[in-house]
């Protein structure tokens, strides 16, 4: 921790000098004060405000990182401590990638069709990490993965694959052992009943299991829907016996998945839990009449997914349609998204970067998908999937890397609104050596902590009075950041201000921010 105190040398005529007004020219050379002890209390504050302009927009930056079959990751398998090290190293390899080309959120893949990438006391291990040895020495890949993505300003959402469920012969899964009623074969596979009370509950755990050990951001469920060729689907028992208050067996079946976001959203409630809950449903909202082509199945008719209703109720906070699509089965859809779900929740269309190699799509498809998206003013975009984005194919990351160019912030998700946290209060600077000083500030007394996170900001203003803004951090767990004055090279002034930030991206303004004259504290140090 830096020192709580100004050294002598420098505590008076800092504060002098740097708690000044900022002017656009450099002032005049002024004599060294002698220290003297002075009443910080008496300075006043600036009223800040955010800064705003077009290169910062509030927009989810995604991306799905696969883990089955170790297709995105893990290449490795850690079955040794070298094994692990590697796994680990080429974990933190494409985080820091992603990082660097301007994405906000990662979506990493922890549960396959009935295996899971984490300690579980309910379900196997996935192979893809350590084969038939798992979690060697203490290590589980979720635990490293949160610390990971946190430590680089990355939110991570755990992708659950929902309800199909694989279950090799020579060793059935434990569900199809303890609980064989709760799945129904179907082409080749099982897929777990969604119309089966205990089935929606177990959902309901596992989230709940995922958000009480780690600490997660959200959690983000896939093949959240009934199966392909779901006509031939033979739920027809539990029907019978649940389903005879409904009009339809489609109606029926939708309530089902609906039931199933209450049960998480009331689960997650009972540990106090205030993560994200998200859905990847189809891309292709409903049927519409006028299309004059041919659809393919819809998330309404074909699975019976009712993302209107999940928005409508607040069941989920977001919604990531797998768009992966061109030309009139993309741009009709996404303003069908736009007009039925939008109003409700933001909509972050999954954009199909792998098309790029496996369909022969150019590049230039993502770049105007992007550009069509922010036009139509959805909430940002997902890709499918982190491979198809990284260097092994240029072209689509450099589309990328320009669309994510200019800043971003979290979404603010409606459902944070009743929690929004306090504003900061008391920023002041410390400094530690003469180039060297740390920013603090602190929440109010009784004011919670849970969940929050910093941004801080900068306004700087350079001899020719031109001003720029400038996000500084975001995601800063603690109350702090430490800066040096290279940091600002070129700047005469320096006007910080801070937001709280809670877990669904709904910030607190700081009242008042902290003016440094950095031109006069330059010259303090020449003597």
């Amino acid at each position: 921790m830096p020192t709580k105190y100004y050294s002598r040398s420098l505590s008076v005529l800092s504060l002098l000098l740097l708690l000044s007004a900022c002017g656009v020219r450099r002032p005049q050379p002024q004599p060294v004060v002698p220290p003297v002890k002075v009443d910080t209390t008496s300075i006043e504050l600036t009223p800040w405000v955010r800064p705003t302009g077009d290169s910062i927009r509030q927009e989810m930056r995604g991306v799905w990182l696969t883990t089955v079959w170790g297709l995105d990751w893990p290449k490795d398998k850690a079955d040794t401590p070298d094994g692990i090290r590697r796994q680990k190293e080429s974990l933190y390899r494409t985080l820091r990638r992603l990082k660097a080309d301007g994405y906000n959120t990662v979506f990493l893949q922890v549960r396959h069709s009935g295996t899971t990438l984490y300690r579980s006391p309910y379900e196997p291990a996935s192979p893809a990490i350590a084969g038939e040895g798992f979690f060697e020495a203490g290590y589980d890949p979720l635990t490293y993965a949160v610390e990971a993505c946190h430590q680089l300003g990355l939110a991570v959402h755990a992708w659950m694959v929902t309800y199909p469920l694989v279950s090799p012969k020579r060793s059935p899964h434990p569900l199809l052992r303890d609980h064989a009623d709760w799945a129904i074969a179907h082409k080749g596979s099982y897929h777990l009943d969604p119309g089966n009370p205990e089935v929606r509950s177990y959902v309901a755990h596992l989230a709940t299991d995922l958000a009480r050990r780690y600490a997660i951001d959200g959690v983000h469920f896939d093949y959240f829907r009934y199966p392909e060729a779901a006509e031939t689907f033979n739920d027809r028992t539990s029907y019978a016996r649940y389903g005879s208050s409904f009009p339809s067996k489609a109606a029926w079946r939708r309530d089902n998945l609906t039931r199933q976001l209450r049960e998480v959203r009331d689960s997650l409630a009972s540990i106090g839990s205030d993560i994200q809950v998200s859905v990847a449903p189809l891309g292709k909202l409903k049927m519409i009449p006028d299309l004059g082509r041919s659809h393919g199945w819809t998330a309404y008719e074909s699975v019976y997914q009712d993302p209107e209703t999940w928005g409508r109720e607040g069941l989920v906070d977001f919604v990531v349609p797998m768009m992966y699509y061109r030309g009139d089965l993309y741009s009709p859809f996404l303003q069908d998204w736009k007009e039925k779900v939008a109003p409700y929740i933001p909509v972050i269309p999954g954009l199909a970067a792998y098309r790029v190699e496996e369909s022969g799509w150019p590049s230039s498809v993502i770049a105007e998908q992007i550009a069509e998206e922010r036009e139509v003013g959805l909430g940002g975009v997902c890709f499918f999937r982190e491979q198809h984005t990284s260097s092994r194919f240029p072209l689509v990351r450099q589309v990328i890397e320009e669309a994510f160019a200019s800043t971003a912030l979290p979404l603010a998700l409606k459902r944070g609104e009743a929690t929004a946290p306090a504003a900061p209060e008391g920023l002041h600077a410390v400094f530690v050596s003469k180039k060297e000083f740390n920013l603090s500030w602190t929440l109010p007394r009784g004011a919670s902590t849970r969940g929050i996170t910093y941004r801080l900001w900068v306004t700087t203003t350079d001899s020719h009075g031109r001003r720029t803004a400038t996000l500084l951090a975001q995601g800063l767990r603690s109350p702090e950041c430490r800066l040096t004055l290279e940091d600002f090279v070129g700047d005469d002034c320096a006007e910080f201000g801070v937001e709280a930030v809670n877990s669904f991206g709904v910030a607190t303004p700081i009242a008042h921010g902290l003016e440094l004259n950095l031109a006069a504290l330059r010259l303090e140090q020449q003597h």
